[in-house]
C-alpha cells in the first residue's frame, strides 16, 4: 500500500530542517525516496544529513538568511544553478519573539514578517 506514495527521482527542498518539524520532514520524505535539499540559517545540518543518507538518499546544504533579502535571492540563484527543478517544497523555516505585543519594535515585526511570510514566496 505505501508503495503507492513513495517519492523516489523526486527532489524536495526543506526549509529550516536543522531541527525540529524541518528535520522530521526531511527525514520522512528521505524514507520515502526524495532527495533533500535543506536549507538552514546556521548551516548546522549534520544529523539530518545523516539520517538522510542512511536512507540512501542524496542531501545538499545550505545556509540562508531569509531575514535577509539579499542572502535569499543568492540562495535562490544558487538553487536554480544546482538543481533543474525541485518537486516538493517545504516552506518550513520561521521565526518568533515571544513578549508582550506592546513591547514588540517594529524592526522585529518587520524580521518576523520578511522570514515567515515575505520570504516563502
Amino acid at each position: 500500500m505505501l508503495d503507492k506514495f513513495r517519492l523516489d527521482g523526486k527532489v524536495a527542498l526543506v526549509t529550516g530542517c536543522s531541527r525540529g518539524i524541518g528535520m522530521a520532514f526531511a527525514e520522512a520524505l528521505a524514507e520515502a525516496g526524495a532527495d533533500i535539499i535543506g536549507v538552514s540559517q546556521s548551516g548546522a545540518m549534520d544529523a539530518c544529513a545523516d539520517t538522510v543518507r542512511r536512507a540512501g538518499r542524496k542531501f545538499r546544504e545550505y545556509a540562508c538568511d531569509f531575514a535577509d533579502r539579499a542572502a535569499l535571492y543568492a540562495f535562490i540563484k544558487a538553487v536554480k544553478a544546482d538543481f533543474p527543478r525541485i518537486d516538493i517544497l517545504v516552506n518550513n523555516a520561521g521565526t518568533i519573539k515571544r513578549e508582550p505585543a506592546a513591547e514588540h519594535r517594529d524592526e522585529y515585526w518587520d524580521t518576523v514578517v520578511q522570514v515567515n511570510l515575505n520570504s516563502q514566496f
